[in-house]
């Protein structure tokens, strides 16, 4: 097992790190010894949250200058001068003094030469470039220096995880990608909020599933077979969920894309049947887990999502406020939902592990409207930066409220705030999480149809649901298509996905990002693995 931090091997049923200490729950990849040049770096190759500190060179004799004799060379490397010959104006030596000064020439050829052997007698140097020198010679991973460890939270950066670049829904090997096929149609069905506060979200749901669907349309995915998209409102409401969720199940849809949040779900779920439901934005981990955290139980055998689970989102914003921001003493605040007190809790639990300290813990209620209590007590506890738990508006109010104040630390959320109000009131240096969007995408490349990473979540989702009907068949149950989803494996815009037995993703690509200039920029890519 590779540490996620410095990237040593550990044995497999280690828990610390033997060179850093830190626990091993992480599946981060180990860093690579070189980097390709330049030249030849991907597109996705992107920096992640903190630049390693570059190794020490081993220090190497000095070189001999090639204009001085060895003797003289030796000389000035030994005591740091040059001795020079004296210079003198009397006329021939006597006998005596030329018998002495024999015999100290004698003695200073011997002293010499015993020098010389010394120093040359060991061998040339090694003629390999450095680069061929065993690893041995240099440290086996970077070492922080003594500024970058004044904090008791730093620690070693996490190494490089490139985000996926697949294109699922692409043109089959040796095709023009192009059909014009008139069979059978099958239709996708979608729950989300397209209306209501959370209708930004609901929009980026409908244009990634529309993407998708026509990809699979373009390129023929299933021979003979066009998708259509059935889209239904919840308005991010659970009876209204409920009720979407029995308009989708009358139809002759063959799986759900959605929904968006986790309460939606609940009630969406034991009222769809055999029908395979997987979300781009649910995140609660009792949806695939269950509520007893000590005896784990998949709850839906029907459901599947393709984002990154609260309890993920606050253990990897935990690594990054230590690694990357060099902060140790943060103060948190939730909502009293699922989601909230999750991210928040898992946070706290990773950053004392980490060795920061939690200054003040907060919880208050979602329809709170004045924080002016709350951020006397944050500033009052000397914390370097607030960690949120919750959605988007009431995060834009704790923010507006902290600025306010002139509290100038960052802001700290789940995914939740990457979107929506929050935006309106972020300030530079404000961090978030979502699932990894392909690198291909964040480098320029990103289709204009798919405008955010909700977008990019949705694309997934739909592919993965139409993989599994070509898998199943286009003629086969909803039960069978809801068996075949299980199966999927694919390189897609998040990087791979595939599910564990609890419906999760069996690795979590995550990107940090960092409020600069008016828009979220990307600070760096993490991997985790599955929590199964």
């Amino acid at each position: 097992m590779f540490c996620g931090w410095c990237g040593q091997s550990n044995d497999d049923d280690a828990e610390l790190c033997v060179q850093c200490g830190l626990l091993l729950h992480s599946g981060i990849l180990p860093m690579p010894e070189s980097e390709p040049p330049a030249a030849t770096l991907p597109r996705t190759h992107l920096p992640v949250f903190v630049e390693p500190i570059p190794e020490s060179e081993p220090q190497t004799p000095t070189q001999q200058r090639s204009d001085l004799p060895v003797a003289e060379s030796v000389l000035e490397v030994g005591v740091g001068s040059q001795i020079a010959a004296p210079t003198t104006t009397e006329g021939p030596p006597s006998r005596s003094k030329v018998w002495l000064a024999s015999a100290l020439a004698t003695a200073l050829i011997a002293v010499i030469g015993l020098a010389a052997w010394f120093v040359l007698g060991r061998g040339p140097a090694d003629p390999r470039p450095k680069d061929a020198i065993p690893s041995a010679a240099r440290p086996a991973s970077p070492v922080a220096s003594p500024a970058a460890t004044a904090s008791p939270c730093q620690v070693h950066p996490p190494s490089q995880v490139v985000a996926g670049t697949g294109q699922p829904l692409g043109p089959p090997a040796g095709t023009s990608g192009s059909s014009d096929a008139a069979g059978r149609t099958v239709t996708v069905g979608l729950i989300g909020p397209l209306t209501g506060d959370r209708s930004g979200l609901g929009q980026q749901v409908i244009q990634g599933a529309q993407a998708a669907i026509a990809d699979a349309n373009t390129n023929d995915i299933v021979p003979g077979v066009r998708f259509t998209l059935d889209a239904h409102d919840d308005q991010g409401n659970p009876s209204m969920g409920g009720q979407a969720a029995s308009e989708v199940s009358a139809t002759k849809a063959v799986g759900i894309i959605g929904p968006m949040n986790s309460d939606v779900a609940e009630q969406v779920l034991p009222l769809v049947g055999d029908l395979a439901v997987i979300s781009p934005g649910s995140t609660a981990p009792g949806m695939t887990h269950g509520n007893d955290a000590a005896a784990p139980k998949r709850p839906w055998p029907g459901f599947f999502r393709v984002t990154t689970p609260d309890q993920v989102q606050g253990s990897i914003l935990a690594q990054f406020v230590c690694a990357g921001l060099g902060i140790s003493r943060v103060a948190t605040l939730s909502e009293t939902d699922w989601y909230g007190t999750t991210v928040v809790s898992t946070f706290a639990e990773r950053f004392v592990a980490l060795g920061g300290q939690v200054t003040t813990t907060l919880t208050l209620p979602k329809v709170t409207t004045d924080y002016s209590d709350a951020v006397a007590r944050i500033k009052d506890s000397r914390a370097q930066a607030v960690v949120f738990g919750g959605l988007s508006p009431q995060g834009k109010q704790l923010r507006s409220a902290l600025t306010a104040a002139g509290f100038t630390g960052p802001m700290v959320g789940g995914d939740e705030i990457f979107s929506g109000p929050f935006v309106e009131a972020a300030r530079d240096g404000d961090v978030t999480i979502t699932p990894a969007v392909s690198g291909r995408l964040l480098a320029g490349g990103r289709p204009p149809r798919l405008e955010g990473a909700t977008a990019v979540q949705a694309y997934d989702a739909t592919a993965a649901l139409i993989l599994a009907i070509r898998s199943a068949g286009p003629d086969a149950s909803r039960a069978a298509v809801r068996d075949a989803l299980q199966a999927v494996s694919f390189a897609g815009l998040t990087g791979p996905v595939s599910f564990d037995t609890f419906g999760d993703r069996a690795v979590v690509d995550a990107t940090v990002h960092t409020f600069r200039g008016g828009t979220w920029d990307v600070s760096g890519f993490v991997r985790e693995p599955s929590t199964t």
